[in-house]
Formats: structure tokens, C-alpha cells, sequence
């Protein structure tokens, strides 16, 4: 009888207690859930120098949630805990293989492949305005659900792909996109602020979203936004419409969603 009252103190209170309730997936790509103990009433995790989203789960049981990033060797890592000492929490990052995508673009979609003079000062300067975006970092949880799916079209483009476009390699698919007609209604995944609402060039029309703690959600290729930065959202709230802004070659959203600067598979939080 012991044991079987240790197996439920467990499993049942961790998802009813923890703020996101999520597999662990401890893959690149993927979300490791690393369980921890202390005593102290606001500690910190760092993995690589980021900092961490940690939840309460009851009393002195942690529980910390990372981000794996894609191109992260397969093997033992070590996760940081900041209370009242410093002590690191060693896990497995295992191995995953991703398929590859060919994409042709044709037209004036064509500038993305190869961008003149203009389009590469315009890039420069929103690099530093994308990359402040992906780090910021709310001690406030902004949201305690898992997330929704902001349309609910099909599923064109898996996270992870291998890219190529006419021919030529590019970075990994950093989210799902998610196929839908011109003007379709895009819902908000989770509660949070705006951090940004703009247009860029290879994003488009752009939103993301603060949901605390390093947890950001991005929503690219809109044809109208509904929201401005540093406004404050429901979870459903109708943020935008699905277009083909940016470098896209059919109206579509895609969506991401970054952990400790990471950019991570949107699965692994949705319902």
C-alpha cells in the first residue's frame, strides 16, 4: 500500500497543481522538464546562460522548463538552480531527426532569396528589434494555461523541417504553419502583453507575445493586426488576420513560440 500511495502523490498532483501541464520532450526542438526541490520562495534556473521558466508545484517540489535548442548536440547537460546556493541538475538531451521541405519561390517573392541593398539595411536594422523581442523576460507569469491553437486550419509545415528554398539550404522551420483563407481570424494562444506589432521583411506583418518568464508566442505572415505593443490580451482575444505578408508564397499563419530564447515545437504546448 506504500508504494501505491507514493506512485499517486506523484502522478495526479503535478498536473493538477503545475502552471502548464507539459510532456517532457527532452529533444532539440523540444521542452526538458527538469523536477527540482527547495525551500526557498522565488529561486532561479539557468541553462546556457538563460534564464528559465520555473512553476511551483506543491510545497518545497519545483519544477523548471527548458528549452532545447535545434541545434543542440545530443548527451548530458546541466541545468543551474539559483536559491541559497548554486547547484546544477544534470538531464539527457536525446536525439531527434527532423524531415527536410523544398520550397520554390517565383516572382517578386524571389527578393527574399536574394535582397538588394535596401531590403539589407532595412533587415539590419530590424535584426536588434527581433532579437530584444525574443528575450525578454517577465518574472510575472502572464498566463497559467496551456495554450490553444490560435486557427484551425491544417497543418502545412511541421516545426523542425529542414529547409530549402530553390535549392539553397536554410535555417530549420522555427514553428507550424497553419493553412487558411485571406482574412481569416487569428486567436491570441495564451493570456499576456504585446511586445510587438509590426511589419518586417522576412516576418511580414508580425505579433508577439508575452506570457511570462521567457514564454513568448509569434504569429508571422498576418494581413491585418489587430493589436498594438504594450496592450493586454485575453486568451482567445482576436489578435489578427491570416495573410501572406513577408517571405510566404500562400496565405498561411505560422505560428512560433520561444522558451529561454528558444525557439521550441508549439506542440508540446497546446491541449
Amino acid at each position: 500500500m506504500k508504494k501505491i500511495k507514493l506512485l499517486l502523490l506523484l502522478v495526479f498532483p503535478l498536473g493538477a497543481l503545475a502552471s502548464l501541464n507539459i510532456i517532457n520532450t527532452p529533444v532539440p526542438g523540444g521542452v526538458a522538464v527538469v523536477d527540482f526541490y527547495t525551500d526557498h520562495s522565488n529561486p532561479e534556473a539557468y541553462y546556457r546562460q538563460a534564464r528559465v521558466y520555473v512553476q511551483q508545484l506543491e510545497g518545497q517540489h519545483w519544477q523548471a522548463l527548458i528549452g532545447i535548442p535545434l541545434l543542440e548536440k545530443i548527451g548530458e547537460k546541466h541545468l543551474t538552480i539559483k536559491d541559497f546556493s548554486n547547484k546544477k541538475i544534470a538531464f539527457k538531451v536525446k536525439n531527434h531527426n527532423y524531415k527536410e521541405q523544398h520550397i520554390t519561390l517565383t516572382g517578386k517573392k524571389k527578393k527574399y532569396l536574394n535582397p538588394n541593398l535596401a531590403h539589407l539595411d532595412r533587415i539590419k536594422r530590424e535584426r536588434p528589434i527581433l532579437s530584444k523581442a525574443r528575450k525578454v523576460f517577465s518574472n510575472k507569469k502572464l498566463s497559467n494555461k496551456n495554450f490553444i491553437r490560435p486557427v484551425d486550419g491544417i497543418t502545412t509545415s511541421p516545426f523542425g523541417f529542414k529547409r530549402f528554398f530553390n535549392g539553397k539550404a536554410r535555417r530549420a522551420h522555427s514553428g507550424l504553419d497553419y493553412a487558411g483563407k485571406t482574412g481569416t481570424p487569428i486567436k491570441a494562444a495564451a493570456a499576456g502583453k504585446i511586445i510587438i506589432s509590426d511589419d518586417f521583411f522576412f516576418n511580414g506583418n508580425a505579433v508577439f507575445i508575452d506570457h511570462g518568464q521567457g514564454l513568448i508566442s509569434v504569429y508571422i505572415h498576418l494581413n491585418k493586426r489587430l493589436v498594438e505593443s504594450g496592450q493586454i490580451i485575453k486568451q482567445g482575444d482576436i489578435i489578427g488576420t491570416i495573410g501572406q505578408t513577408g517571405r510566404a508564397t500562400g496565405p498561411h499563419l505560422h505560428f512560433g513560440v520561444y522558451l529561454n530564447q528558444t525557439v521550441i515545437n508549439p506542440n508540446v504546448l497546446l491541449k
